[in-house]
């Protein structure tokens, strides 16, 4: 038995090189797996702990006009209603110094912060909101430097005030500052008033005694109905109208990103399960002789099974010490990075028992599955089988019978080549490894890629403005855009109409399911609004009723071109369109455009809207920014009241460039998560490399010797070590190439089908080129070593060789 073990350590001590490679790439795939589900396991459950504790609201309606005490009170007789309150809320501008630019927040007041039922509000540090003393959004404050306790102005209806910050409030409804959200700041309904001019409430919280969607959604019909008898406006708003509250919101969401990365991760360990297999088969092929010798002094097949075996669970076991540790910090990692972006708050350091003990079975028993059938077979070699063994076959394969016949080859080229494919299995084996490595990763930098197209370049075609506002009210057009184009700055202004309502086929009767929608009145023809037609055609400006719809709309909605719809636009304005178009638009995925002066005749609004779009003489992000500042400020002194919302779709500022970072900053996990796996699996593919020329270096150290013995120099030596690495790399590089293109948009299709996007595929060569870069220099790297190891050998050593 002593004899066994310290066959075992020898095979595990003296060939330290792979069993560093085997190591590794066992924990980096466990790793992998770990650290993803650990994630998954930690957010989560973090998530919907804070969502329950909130009782968020199963009905959440804006309302215009503002409703008051009495109003909201007769809303809870309406039948099915277990609870119902109200809260204020508005757009405002703040900043921290006089001489600070003004930025955009959002105000709330409720009515009692200590006695809250629906959508609850939690306080992190310091005191509710009394007085005059205000509160801040937990993590906001930190985010857009406003220092804890500070004092800041804050402007409202034109009138400057300098308020004191007394405390930090937690919300769960609030856009965190990461993802592009504006500070939010909290204050009492009396002050509120005194801000505002008036102190109702702008929005409405609704529960049923029990959720049952169908249920819930007919309340919310029943209290619109009554809102619109009294002659106002509802419609649903964040985090949305009809809201299940034992489930976040989000979580669909991040269970499809997850399940993703999940996959990737499961990838990742199959790669690295491919050079277990790889390696034990080449050393037990290596090592069959001494099997031989082993059986003919009486050692039993069950014995040789369990030797070899035996040096796989130890490389399982170190593997194993490895990937916890990595997998523990890499989740934490990612758990704290999304909590203080969704918080500002850093949370201790916490691992997922059950991710611990997914790592534990698969370090150890997936490598012991992968070495079954190599392990297997070689233990039931016979002594004869064993001792008939005499090396490498001296008739030449085909490939090598080709190459001699094409003279002007060098010698050590073709003799390059051969070594190359000399262990046809391992080579096929070896394939398989790096071009789903290479695979994985072009279709991870793809898909980065086409998020960050479709978030940045697409946006940018579509919104072919500099500057957006909003005016407190409609505003006469031809005024507007004479005042507009006045300014020096501006080189094309347009006036927009906007109106929300709900769709749904027409002829069909109003129902629970219908769709909402926002109606955007264009100027035709339009310059400043670059349309992403997907079916159908444009608007035309003799169009009196037709109408182009987001594809997304359109899908949800049931609805294509060729439909007639019915729109709802509130207080029983109702109308019939014809769908003409379907267009893209990742803003905002419920657009319905329609000629402006059609849509102000069907609103009451002839020859006034509310939304003026501005293109700029200079469209740089400075630029933009400079003169947004200067054309609100135009605005005020010629007596025109812009809305303190920043931009027309209230994300980000009065900027283009702004818009869309905001929209940009909403996805920053995304690509940030796919980096991780694309090195992961970068990292997979290289010790893969490593591995299988270490092994073919290793079994020709005979034919090293001999080569060194006639003469070779050992540069000559080293360039067959690194040619056949370098074959083998860009062999597997061109095999991947063609197979990154369709890869890489059925895994868009699946993170579009997770977070609810529709997201354009973009083939860009990034992840070819990096991966021709990285696994050159890496074929290079993990040939040279191996190459240079075997060159210190002297000629007999390498002659006596086992």
């Amino acid at each position: 038995m002593r004899i066994i073990w310290r066959k075992v350590w020898r095979d595990v001590w003296d060939n330290r090189g792979r069993t560093l490679q085997i190591v590794l790439i066992i924990a980096m795939g466990a790793a992998a797996i770990g650290m993803i589900l650990g994630t998954r396991n930690l957010i989560i459950p973090e998530m919907q702990r804070g969502w329950q504790a909130a009782n968020p609201a199963m009905i959440n309606l804006g309302v215009y006009p503002a409703i008051d005490d009495d109003d909201l009170i007769a809303l809870r007789k309406v039948d099915g209603v277990e609870h119902i309150e109200g809260l204020s809320s508005t757009t405002i501008e703040w900043r921290v110094n006089p001489g600070d630019e003004w930025a955009p927040g959002g105000l709330t007041a409720r009515e009692d912060y200590e006695d809250q039922r629906l959508n609850t509000l939690s306080l992190a540090a310091g005191n509710w909101p009394t007085g005059r003393a205000f509160a801040v959004e937990k993590g906001q404050g930190a985010a857009f430097g406003i220092p804890e306790g500070r004092q800041v102005h804050i402007r409202v209806n034109d009138r400057e005030h300098l308020v004191q910050l007394g405390g930090s409030i937690s919300s769960q409804f609030v856009q965190p500052a990461y993802f592009g959200g504006t500070v939010q700041f909290y204050t009492t309904r009396d002050r509120y008033g005194e801000l505002v001019g008036d102190r109702d409430f702008t929005q409405i919280m609704a529960a049923a005694a029990a959720y049952d969607e169908e249920a819930v959604t007919a309340i919310a019909d029943r209290i619109q109905d009554k809102l619109e008898r009294q002659g106002r406006d509802s419609w649903g708003v964040q985090p949305g109208r009809i809201i299940d509250p034992n489930e976040h919101v989000f979580q669909d969401s991040m269970d499809g990103i997850f399940f993703l990365t999940g996959v990737l991760s499961l990838l990742a360990l199959l790669l690295g399960l491919l050079l277990v297999y790889n390696t034990v088969n080449a050393n037990i092929a290596r090592q069959v002789d001494q099997i031989g010798i082993m059986k003919a002094i009486g050692a039993r097949t069950g014995q040789i099974f369990r030797l070899y075996l035996t040096n796989v669970l130890i490389y399982a076991l170190l593997a194993l010490l490895v990937s916890l540790p990595l997998g523990m910090v890499g989740a934490w990692g990612i758990t704290n990075w999304l909590v203080v972006s969704f918080t500002g708050e850093p949370v201790e350091f916490v691992f997922s028992p059950a991710a611990t003990v997914a790592q534990v079975f698969i370090a150890l028993l997936a490598p012991l599955l992968a070495s079954l059938i190599p392990i297997f077979s070689g233990a039931r070699v016979t002594v004869r089988e064993a001792i008939s063994t005499y090396g490498l076959s001296t008739k030449a394969g085909l490939l090598a019978r080709m190459l001699a016949k094409i003279r002007r080859i060098p010698r050590l080229v073709a003799l390059t080549i051969t070594n190359t494919f000399r262990k046809k299995g391992r080579v096929v084996l070896m394939q398989i490894a790096l071009v789903l490595s290479g695979l994985i990763f072009m279709m991870v930098l793809s898909v980065r890629d086409s998020v960050v197209y479709t978030v940045s370049d697409v946006l940018f075609e579509i919104l072919n403005y500099n500057v957006a506002f909003a005016f407190e009210d409609a505003e006469r057009i031809d005024h507007i855009e004479a005042l507009t184009l006045g300014h020096p700055d501006v080189k094309a202004a347009e006036m927009w109409g906007l109106a929300g309502g709900t769709i749904r086929l027409a002829g069909e009767p109003e129902t629970v399911d219908d769709e909402g929608i926002t109606m955007f009145g264009v100027p035709l023809p339009t310059d400043l609004y670059g349309h992403q037609l997907r079916a159908g055609r444009w608007l035309d400006p003799a169009d009196a009723c037709a109408i182009v719809l987001n594809q997304k709309l359109a899908e949800e909605a049931g609805v294509g071109v060729g439909d007639w719809v019915t729109v709802d636009l509130g207080t029983e304005r109702e109308s019939t369109w014809l769908v003409v178009g379907l267009l893209f638009d990742p803003v905002i995925t419920n657009s319905g455009h329609v000629p402006r002066d059609v849509l102000l005749r069907k609103i009451g609004s002839v020859n006034k809207a509310q939304t003026v779009w501005i293109q700029a003489v200079r469209d740089d992000g400075a630029s933009e920014i400079a003169i947004a500042k200067d054309l609100r400020a135009y605005y005020k002194q010629n007596r025109i009241g812009v809305s303190p919302q920043h931009g027309v779709f209230g994300l980000g500022g009065d900027s283009a460039t702004e818009t869309a970072q905001a929209f940009i900053n909403q996805f920053n996990f995304v690509p940030v998560l796919l980096g991780i796996m694309a090195v992961i699996i970068g990292a997979v593919g290289s010790i893969a490399l490593s591995g299988t020329l270490s092994l073919s270096v290793l079994e020709r150290r005979r034919e090293i010797g001999m080569m060194r013995a006639i003469g070779a120099s050992s540069g000559a030596i080293a360039g067959l070590s690194i040619g056949e690495g370098l074959i083998l790399g860009w062999l597997s590089w061109l095999i991947a190439l063609p197979f990154g293109l369709p890869a890489g948009r059925l895994m868009l299709q699946g993170l579009s089908a997770a977070l609810g996007l529709d997201l354009i595929y973009k083939y860009t060569p990034t992840g070819a080129i990096y991966w021709l870069a990285i696994i050159t220099v890496l074929s290079i790297v993990a040939s040279l070593l191996p190459a240079r190891e075997a060159l210190r050998v002297s000629v007999r050593e390498s002659l006596a060789y086992e």
